[in-house]
């Protein structure tokens, strides 16, 4: 018996869940929510894996929807091994963020005659790279990066597929309310047929109406406006029974029957010790992509959608004749290479030894060297902050909606000090939800990350009826890369200047000191002054950059 541990987190809180795992059986035996220390993700959950004795267990990560991309997509009808790669091939063309080192999963909802439909979803190295990381740091191995709300729908299916088969409804809404966000899964009978994170208000009736409103907007999505919605929430009758009351009621406003609504206490429909619920309390609903995760990985894994074993292409099988060649003959030129190398060891000492000494008249050499390489990362590091605004200002306003759909009413913008890059806060009015939808999708990249604060619907006779806020977050890599891109260009208008006048001086029969040289002086003159102020900042208190913007 092995035991496992899925983890996810945000900016406040670390969700745990320990599971013991026996063949395909799971049984829950320990879960956590513990607020994130001053020292950092990494340092809490390492003092709390070390606390449990967990260290080298297995790790599952669960992530939000807003570390990767996520798209509902059409395919003709091929074979299950030849998928993968049509996958890919159409989400790098499709998806923003979608490049050759992206790693794309999927997860097929329905095959038929006509073609094959599936959930695809792309993040970059940028974004599970700080997640492994994590991890490792806590003494643990990653074994599957899976996306939260399909987890969380993974354990729904899996653990209450009677309910889902036997369902008089043609559409279920299952709910995640994790703090201020809110996940939506819908289902068609059995099938995920669209998956959505919003941003809610945090007070009541807007939370409600808001929440009402992007499961409407949801259904419109997948095709299923005007049909009965059943609505299903991850929590406890204490916690959320006042809510799912409320969201029901604005939903069946636009319904003929009322909708059907339940509770659902991920911890009540697996296998768990008694004391694991207590230890929770009445925040258990937030653990449903946990227990998900740990359900479907004994047997399940094909439900999830999983960044860290994403589907590949499936090989075709060779016959034993193919195989052997495939195999004597490569075995049979190392054997030959092997001999070769053997024979010439006796004349390689010699370079051996000369190139040590090489080496050994290089090591003063890379100790100078490394301490300017410290010195320059500390000068980008304060030069990261360095956002400049007016490159973002002028991308924004080519990526925006024309005026007949958008009113842009506020623009924010703030530089962080300490971690470098920024981040853009835009509010403003637009005609309909879908001119959201386009805007978040022009506006993100690679090093650009977009999340919404949802819309809210405002009584006006105005074509503008709804208000939006949007944060745009500026990656460090992106103004450290940006930066270097400009130096690379001055240094290779300097070299060309250079080389003009050098040429002018050879043929006059004098000499001049290179303007690269100077410049070069210059440079590491420059330097000291920046990497004192560098320091500075990094030892005190940070400066707040701020830009603001209003209509």
């Amino acid at each position: 018996m092995t035991k496992k541990v899925a983890v996810d987190w945000d900016e406040q809180q670390i969700r745990i869940v320990v599971g013991e795992v026996s063949g395909k059986q799971t049984r829950i035996v320990d879960a956590a929510l513990l607020p994130i220390q001053t020292a950092g993700v990494a340092a809490t959950l390492k003092s709390w894996i070390a606390e449990r004795k967990l260290e080298k267990s297995e790790c599952l990560v669960a992530v939000g929807r807003d570390s990767a991309e996520l798209r509902q997509m059409e395919f003709p009808p091929v074979p299950d091994e030849e998928l993968p790669d049509m996958v890919r091939f159409q989400a790098v063309r499709s998806f923003a963020s979608a490049g050759d080192s992206a790693t794309v999963d999927y997860l097929p909802t329905s095959r038929d005659e006509k073609g094959v439909r599936a959930i695809v979803s792309a993040t970059g190295a940028n974004r599970l790279d700080p997640i492994r990381k994590v991890v490792e740091t806590a003494g643990m191995t990653v074994g599957r990066i899976g996306l939260r709300p399909i987890a969380a729908a993974a354990l729904y299916q899996i653990m209450l597929h009677d309910s889902v088969a036997n369902s008089t409804r043609s559409t279920l809404a299952l709910i995640d309310l994790v703090g201020d966000e809110a996940e939506i899964v819908l289902f068609r009978g059995r099938d995920v047929a669209f998956v959505r994170s919003v941003r809610l208000p945090s007070q009541s009736p807007a939370r409600v109406n808001a929440l009402a409103g992007e499961l409407r907007r949801s259904m419109i999505a997948c095709g299923a406006s005007g049909s009965p919605c059943d609505i299903a929430i991850w929590g406890t009758e204490h916690r959320h029974k006042e809510e799912l009351d409320q969201v029901a009621e604005r939903l069946d406003q636009g319904q003929d029957k009322p909708s059907e609504k339940r509770l659902i206490n991920p911890l009540q429909i697996v296998d768990c010790d008694s004391s694991v619920e207590p230890s929770v309390g009445d925040t258990v609903g937030r653990l449903a992509p946990l227990v998900g995760l740990l359900v479907a990985d004994a047997s399940h894994g094909d439900r999830l959608i999983d960044f860290e074993n994403p589907r590949e292409y499936i090989p075709p099988t060779t016959n034993r004749g193919k195989l052997a060649a495939m195999i004597g003959v490569p075995a049979a030129l190392v054997i030959g290479i092997g001999w070769l190398f053997w024979s010439q060891l006796a004349s390689r000492d010699a370079d051996i030894e000369a190139l040590e000494k090489a080496n050994a008249s290089l090591r003063e050499q890379v100790k100078v060297a490394d301490v300017s390489v410290t010195r320059t990362e500390r000068i980008d590091q304060f030069l990261d902050a360095d956002v400049n605004w007016l490159e973002e200002i002028e991308r924004l306003a080519g990526a925006l909606p024309p005026s007949e759909e958008l009113i842009l009413q506020q623009i924010s913008a703030n530089a962080d000090i300490r971690q470098g890059g920024g981040r853009m806060v835009v509010a403003g009015l637009v005609t309909s939800p879908d001119v959201i939808d386009e805007m978040e999708t022009s506006l993100r990249d690679e090093t650009h990350r977009v999340v919404g604060d949802g819309a809210s619907q405002i009584e006006t006779e105005d074509a503008y009826r709804w208000q939006i806020r949007e944060t745009i977050s500026v990656e460090s890599s992106s103004v450290r890369a940006d930066r270097y891109e400009r130096i690379a260009k001055a240094s290779e208008e300097a070299n060309a200047t250079d080389t003009s006048e050098g040429t002018d001086e050879a043929a006059e029969g004098t000499s001049a000191e290179p303007a690269s040289s100077a410049a070069e002086s210059e440079k590491q003159s420059a330097v000291p002054g920046q990497e004192e102020q560098a320091n500075k900042q990094s030892s005190g208190g940070s400066t707040d950059v701020q830009l603001e913007v209003s209509a």
